[in-house]
């Protein structure tokens, strides 16, 4: 299959039906179809609007996965910068993308510099769960070996310190005591303490209680428990991904453009799966992105 023939059929989901045969194609056409994919990327990103308002226009969400199976260096300034737009439009036209898959995509074509990663956790203007993920990419880059853990204990503390808003309950400060705890966050135990203290923590989110088991785990056990999970994993196997998705199980996929619809019909799975742990449950009762069951 020609690019172009690829492209036509990954542009839009109108029929409802998953395109596995074009996904191998764009696969087996890595080369020819990667430009293609970053500038649509960058096309998407200069006109949000459109975007929006044509919620069966689903070629970004192939490309975002796509680049990161292909672990797309090239990729990496592309992703970062669509997500850094201002506001909710980024979010709003890749729903639960977001928070489910974005940390691994991002870290999936991780160039070897962090800053921009940083700059669009410390983004103000950025999503709030646009931020977290990118706080979630460097949990992954840890446990896939690319970066220290002592790197990311650094910047943390430095988060902790005023790089990022210290609001009561704020969901990026709540993000970053769990994620921290992912880490064993025995260096950070002053700040997080200092978090509680200052009342910025829902501890419908996390408790004290579980930031000491998280301590009394130790570095090395939590490091390990960290390279198995499978939310900490590159981006490998695009079908597998994506084909269980809800709008891939629907006779008919709405045209019409209505607020959050791309979040509420992208990701829904006609499958449950199985618990993924009670922190993630509390995080996810606090998104209004929760609509992804997973098989």
């Amino acid at each position: 299959m020609e690019v172009a023939e690829i492209i036509k059929q990954l542009e839009y989901n109108d029929t409802g039906i998953f395109p596995r045969e074009a996904l191998e194609s764009a696969i087996a056409a890595q080369s020819a179809i990667t430009p293609v994919l970053i500038q649509t990327l960058k096309d998407c990103k200069n006109n949000l609007d459109e975007l929006l308002d044509d919620s069966s226009y689903f070629l970004n969400i192939y490309a975002l996965y796509l680049l990161a199976k292909f672990r797309e260096k090239e990729a990496y300034p592309a992703i970062i910068d669509f997500f850094s737009t201002p506001g909710d439009a980024a979010i709003d036209s890749t729903g639960d993308v977001v928070t489910e898959d974005l940390g691994r995509i991002i870290a999936s074509v991780f160039d070897g510099n962090l800053e921009p990663i940083k700059q669009l956790i410390e983004n103000r203007e950025a999503n709030e769960y646009i931020r977290g993920a990118a706080l979630d990419s460097l949990i992954t880059l840890i446990a896939q070996n690319m970066i220290e853990r002592e790197q990311v204990v650094e910047y943390f503390a430095e988060l902790f310190q005023g790089k990022i808003e210290r609001i009561p309950e704020d969901y990026l400060i709540n993000k970053l005591v769990v994620d921290a705890c992912d880490l064993c966050p025995i260096e950070l135990k002053s700040h997080v303490e200092q978090v509680f203290e200052d009342g910025l923590i829902d501890q419908m989110f996390i408790g004290r209680e579980e930031v000491d088991e998280a301590i009394e785990l130790g570095i090395e056990t939590s490091l390990k428990k960290l390279r198995q999970d499978s939310h900490h994993t590159f981006v490998d196997d695009v079908i597998e991904e994506m084909e269980w998705w809800a709008c891939f199980h629907q006779a008919n996929t709405k045209k019409s453009y209505q607020p959050f619809s791309i979040t509420e019909e992208l990701t829904k799975s006609p499958h449950r799966k199985k618990s993924q742990g009670a922190k993630k449950k509390k995080m996810q009762k606090q998104s209004r992105r929760q609509n992804r069951k997973k098989k």
